[in-house]
């Protein structure tokens, strides 16, 4: 089924180029992007002058990549949100004529050729809170005993848009990055080492704090079914709950409709200028001039453009005239050092994505202790035999 629905998305894209193309020199660009962020993208592919007609994906970027089609039907340039999905198809891209320069490029390196850069990159170790006083303590213990004294004065202190799988692992992946680093960086490099004792010692943080009575806002059920947006808006729209924990894509949603004033710090117990970084890398497909200007188009002026209104930080320098909160150098400064999405860099059984993966297993993990009242330590157990792919 996912390699016909790959075939048809190839089929919709090249027929809507042939309706859409502005010449021979147009690219055409697949990416899973929608909403908010496909037309921010388009913007600022018009304000830089890039002649390319865009096309979204979706759940179908990882077969599109993979699919053994004619060159001619596939899109010149392809945004692929998660590194994990390039590895394997890797002999299949097109090497770049304009590599990218940041250390993050081995992640689609093969004999010392990159296939890909970075274009939209996010720092996803912050706390956005309203401005309602004291800033939320930064150690996980004051954190946690700041989070249980507000909840038992009826203020919810915490908005989780658990439906969404990639915030689970990005806040598995933030505590994790505070206890062990070098245990992170070996499960980030396919290492096989999900039973050591550091992830479990992770997973019972998480659960001790998500069991908090009065977490969450309509509590741990409805943070099921709630997205990530949907949490921010429930910050800063609804004023429901204090703090939400989210990368900076969460400022535009933020700033087009929050009614309250905001500010972030940094995800508590974080490992200090180690910050939790993810972004989304653009491969080249087809090997035309098109499409390899499209990609130099990409990584000198679209996230420069796009960075202005906020959601991506550009790898270079923050733009002059980048929106105030997220003009702090430390934003900057930090992501150069940060460390890899550890479940975007997974592949095989624990690839993520909707219903499969590391992003199951963590809403399982969420549900277990937060709805089904599991003690922490019984969730992490179950967790890391899912992890290891041992038999329970």
């Amino acid at each position: 089924m996912r390699r016909r629905r790959a075939l048809a998305a190839l089929g919709g894209l090249a027929v809507a180029a042939a309706g859409c193309s502005l010449g021979g020199d147009t690219a055409q660009i697949a990416c899973v992007w929608s909403g908010r962020e496909l037309s921010a993208f388009k913007s600022a592919l018009r304000q830089v002058g890039a002649d390319a007609t865009t096309f979204t994906v979706g759940d179908d970027i990882g077969p599109l990549l993979r699919s053994q089609v004619a060159p001619a039907m596939l899109p010149d340039v392809a945004i692929v949100p998660q590194p994990g999905l390039v590895t394997d198809p890797l002999s299949r891209l097109q090497p770049l004529t304009s590599p990218d320069p940041q250390r993050w490029s081995r992640l689609v390196t093969r004999d010392g050729r990159v296939y890909g850069i970075w274009f939209k990159v996010s720092h996803k170790s912050l706390v956005w809170h309203r401005r309602f006083g004291a800033t939320p303590p930064r150690d996980w213990p004051g954190w946690v005993g700041w989070c249980q004294d507000l909840a038992a004065k009826g203020q919810h202190p915490l908005s989780l848009g658990a439906a969404d799988g990639w915030v689970l692992t990005d806040w598995f992946e933030n505590v994790l990055l505070g206890i062990d680093v070098d245990t992170y960086r070996r499960l980030s490099t396919g290492g096989d080492d999900w039973a050591h004792p550091s992830v479990w010692q992770a997973l019972v943080r998480l659960g001790r704090l998500w069991q908090i009575s009065g977490l969450f806002p309509g509590g741990p059920r409805r943070a099921l079914i709630t997205q990530f947006e949907e949490s921010v808006l429930d910050v800063f729209a609804r004023g429901q709950a204090l703090t939400v924990a989210g990368a900076d894509s969460a400022w535009p949603v933020i700033r087009y409709f929050g009614r309250y004033p905001a500010a972030w710090s940094a995800f508590p117990g974080s490992h200090a200028r180690r910050p939790l970084v993810g972004g989304d890398v653009a491969v080249l497909l087809k090997d035309s001039e098109a499409g390899q200007q499209l990609i130099s188009r990409l990584l000198s002026e679209a996230a420069d453009v796009w960075a202005r209104d906020g959601g991506l930080l550009p790898l270079r320098h923050p733009p002059r005239d980048a929106p105030e909160a997220l003009r702090a150098p430390e934003l900057w400064n930090d992501v150069q050092s940060g460390e890899f999405d550890l479940s975007d860099r997974l592949t095989g059984r624990l690839a993520a994505g909707e219903g499969k993966g590391t992003w199951r297993i963590f809403k399982d993990f969420f549900r277990q202790v937060a709805v089904d009242r599991l003690t922490p330590e019984q969730a992490a157990d179950t967790a890391i035999v899912s992890l290891t792919g041992q038999r329970a």
